[in-house]
């Protein structure tokens, strides 16, 4: 079986050789690009293992706190090769400690259309729909998570089912307050009693 690294040594020979059907390969090429069906490493025949040595490095950045360099290599990471599911769930996870919701909430979607049984983008996505409120989105994406281990041996999966139980008390929470208002305002308002009325109800 050939190398990818052969494969893009062929690549990268055919799009500088002379030949007339030079053009046709590059035109082919850039219309694969541009809809998303290879990658910029794939067109520019990157290395592969260097890219590898990237991403772990981004990976050591995030695992020590150091979260916007981390944000920065995976970001670059994500355009050069965006068939790679662990580039986008290594920088939703830089957005959402950066607090960036929105984007790390784009990003764990990208994780899940390349791999759509991955617990931890389904467990941290939903994380955030609960911060954000959004209960109903929020217990979706748990239910996802939970799913995909039933035997309780994933660890998103259980912190998915510990954050259930956090939905569900916040909606009884929620709902308590509710009735709590109604009984406020179905109470007949109290009678003002004016201080003469006092003293003379003691004098009889």
């Amino acid at each position: 079986m050939e190398s990818q690294e052969g494969t893009n040594e062929k690549g990268k020979n055919k799009l500088l050789s002379p030949d007339p059907l030079r053009r046709k390969f590059v035109t082919e090429l850039m219309h694969a690009f541009a809809q998303r069906k290879i990658t910029f490493a794939t067109l520019t025949g990157m290395n592969r293992k260097k890219i590898k040595q990237v991403a772990e490095m981004g990976y050591v950045k995030l695992k020590h706190g150091r979260y916007d360099e981390a944000r920065k290599i995976f970001e670059v990471l994500c355009f050069l090769d965006h068939h790679n599911y662990f580039h986008h769930l290594a920088l939703a996870g830089a957005y959402q400690k950066l607090k960036k919701y929105v984007d790390a909430v784009f990003q764990y979607t990208e994780v899940l259309k390349l791999s759509p049984k991955n617990a931890n983008a389904f467990a941290n996505r939903g994380e955030i729909f609960l911060r954000k409120k959004s209960y109903r989105k929020a217990a979706e994406d748990f239910r996802e998570a939970i799913l995909l281990d039933v035997k309780g041996d994933n660890r998103f999966s259980n912190r998915a089912r510990a954050l259930v139980i956090a939905i569900k008390r916040s909606l009884a929470r929620d709902k308590e307050l509710k009735e709590m208002q109604g009984q406020q305002q179905s109470l007949p308002p109290k009678r003002m009693v004016k201080p003469m009325e006092v003293f003379k109800s003691r004098k009889k």
